[in-house]
């Protein structure tokens, strides 16, 4: 049976891959039990062979069944910095292997690890917005003149709003300045926004989707997305969604 073998990305990762030290464990037993096959990639000779996840546990560490025979052994990897590497639905998990011991039957045992990544396979890293009704984009167009749009996702530079059709002009191409996010009585700077692109709502034919980019955003615009994006993300990693705004800069 071929299998699929993603190799680790390797250097300084970026802070939004990273999970939060103090689950992961729990993360790792949402996302990996049952286990996928993943894979041990050995980082000096870039060899790699695919194993699956037996057994997790906090003190004994992690279990991999060794999938395929590996040439001269898996006691040749041992010693060597290697990276355990699966593909998810949510993106490429890995992280570095410690510990990493021969156990019965031909497996392998490591410790759990201290450092976790999970890197989205999309360009445009983007969060589902959380279930929070509070949470809303605030499109200006004049004095008097306002529409609240329902937020569907977040990125670093943009969000999906999903918005009554007709409502306003949605061409590709529009600008809507002095728009800000805001939760109760917190909110963002004024930012800009262009119109990148427009579809129809999958659930309501009297609604459409419009996705909009940061129109040049300031170094505050910047930064308060990345932290809504990342808060998002953070507290629905670690089972805590409905308490995302308590890590948003601007909350």
């Amino acid at each position: 049976m071929a299998f699929e073998i993603y190799p680790p990305e390797l250097g300084e990762m970026d802070v939004k891959f990273s999970l939060d030290p103090r689950f992961i464990f729990k993360n790792l037993e949402r996302m990996l039990s049952p286990g996928p096959v993943s894979a041990v990639f050995n980082v000096k000779t870039s060899g790699n062979f695919p194993v699956s996840v037996q057994s997790l546990d906090s003190k004994a560490g992690i279990k991999f069944k060794v999938e395929e025979p590996v040439k001269n052994g898996v006691g040749t990897v041992i010693g060597g910095l290697c990276y355990f590497v699966a593909g998810l639905e949510g993106g490429k998990l890995q992280f570095p292997l410690a510990g990493l011991r021969s156990a019965e039957s031909g497996g392998l045992t490591c410790d759990i690890p201290k450092t976790m990544s999970l890197i989205q396979r999309r360009e445009d890293f983007r969060v589902k917005a959380p279930p929070d009704r509070a949470f809303k984009a605030l499109i200006f167009f004049a004095v008097g003149k306002e529409m609240i749009g329902d937020i569907v996702d977040v990125s670093d530079n943009g969000l999906q709003l999903d918005l009554r059709l007709g409502a306003t002009d949605m061409k590709i191409g529009t600008i809507w300045t002095n728009c800000s996010l805001e939760r109760l009585t917190a909110k963002t700077a004024k930012f800009d926004l262009i119109i990148r692109n427009v579809r129809p709502s999958p659930s309501e034919a009297s609604r459409i989707r419009v996705g909009c980019e940061l129109h040049q955003p300031t170094k505050l615009n910047l930064n308060e997305f990345l932290s809504t994006r990342s808060a998002i993300q953070s507290a629905r990693l670690n089972r805590r969604i409905n308490y995302w705004y308590q890590d948003v800069s601007w909350c």
